[in-house]
């Protein structure tokens, strides 16, 4: 066995399901649980929502953070991880896996403290870095400064979505050896059907998840309006107007770092819908890939806005395994469920092809292997 000290960064939540509960679906620790079995020396430390707002370093590193936010516009949150702790742990490691790119970005100071006085490889799960606004020139330039350090700083950057991926190597090809493009997998051994499989007569319902910032929350509501006589859940922590849902809406709190819905029963309502129903704004970065993938395991089919930033079209084909809405528009959108929810046929075969895909190209030990052998623990 190696001996490495392998350090996670995460955002909130991770610690707290950890010690207070059986772990049910491990997709969101990308690959923690399987390296600390191989690797105990494994470790973590997660960036906390807010800290004393007395502590002077607080106050100074809060003014930073802003004035980097502004000039970059580039997720800079040094005040809510540089602790005396959390350095120790970076300076112990050699090996430090960020979650995603506002993680990376955030402890990029200790990281490369850590670095003068001794070797540690860095590695980072990118979610929408190189997709970034870059309103004027300054923006521009002082965005591509920053990256270009980080970038100089890490070992690896993983890519969930090929889109984001193919542009970072286009923007920064003396980079793009550091580059790899794995897509985001999903715990097969929870996300699957009972032996008494699909339940027809159980899926009465279209089921619309998630809080990533890209979704289009405006036109799934606007969508829901025009179907008044389909039954819509909506499970998000947006804050609709409670005055602007219809009534065939039924609107569910839920957020996976607060742990409002346990898995299970997110599990159950993907299972008792008939289809799941994902409006994107348009972006390099992946958005709503973890639902696809969950909702596609329990065999429950998907249609998803056509995006610039779908993770991985190589192995998606429209009408075959995932519905795509090519133009996202609320009339297109509202007569495609309709013609989907009438069509039995193509709604098995979506189902089937579904469980196929998921099984073969994106269960967690696929990515589990991945980050394994990049960060080079099985060498």
């Amino acid at each position: 066995m190696i001996s490495n000290k392998i350090l996670y960064i995460f955002g909130s939540g991770r610690s707290n399901r950890i010690k207070v509960e059986n772990i049910k679906s491990t997709e969101f620790f990308y690959s923690y649980f399987y390296l600390k079995n191989k690797y105990p020396l494994t470790n973590l430390i997660e960036m906390k929502e807010e800290k004393p707002q007395q502590e002077l370093s607080y106050k100074f590193l809060l003014i930073i953070d802003k004035i980097l936010r502004k000039l970059t516009n580039l997720p800079f949150y040094f005040n809510l991880i540089t602790t005396k702790n959390n350095f120790v742990e970076i300076f112990k490691a050699n090996k430090i896996i960020a979650t995603n790119d506002r993680l990376g970005l955030s402890i990029l100071p200790m990281v490369l403290i850590s670095k003068i006085f001794k070797k540690s490889d860095l590695f980072i799960i990118v979610m929408g870095l190189f997709s970034k606004e870059r309103p004027d020139f300054i923006v521009s330039f002082l965005q591509k400064i920053m990256i270009n350090i980080l970038l100089t700083a890490t070992s690896k950057l993983f890519f969930l979505g090929d889109g984001e991926y193919k542009d970072a190597c286009r923007l920064y090809p003396k980079k793009k050896h550091k580059f790899v493009f794995t897509p985001f997998c999903v715990d097969t051994n929870f996300w699957k059907l009972e032996n008494d499989g699909r339940k027809e007569s159980s899926r009465n319902s279209v089921l619309f998840i998630g809080n990533d910032g890209n979704r289009d929350y405006d036109l799934v509501l606007e969508i829901a309006n025009l179907l008044s006589e389909v039954n819509f859940i909506f499970i998000t922590n947006y804050p609709f107007d409670s005055d602007d849902i219809p009534e065939n809406v039924k609107l569910i709190q839920g957020s996976w770092n607060q742990n409002i819905l346990s898995d299970e029963e997110i599990l159950n309502y993907y299972s008792t819908s008939k289809l799941t129903v994902l409006p994107i704004k348009n972006t390099f970065q992946p958005s709503g890939q973890s639902v696809s993938l969950q909702s596609m395991s329990l065999g429950t089919p998907v249609m998803i806005t056509d995006t610039k930033g779908f993770w991985d079209k190589t192995n998606f084909t429209h009408n075959e395994n995932i519905f795509f809405v090519k133009d996202n528009t609320k009339e297109v959108w509202a007569s495609n469920i309709i013609k989907l929810l009438n069509n039995n046929a193509l709604l098995k075969k979506l189902s089937v092809n579904s469980i196929n895909t998921v099984n073969t190209h994106y269960r967690q030990e696929i990515f589990d292997k991945t980050l394994e052998e990049y960060i080079g623990l099985n060498n």
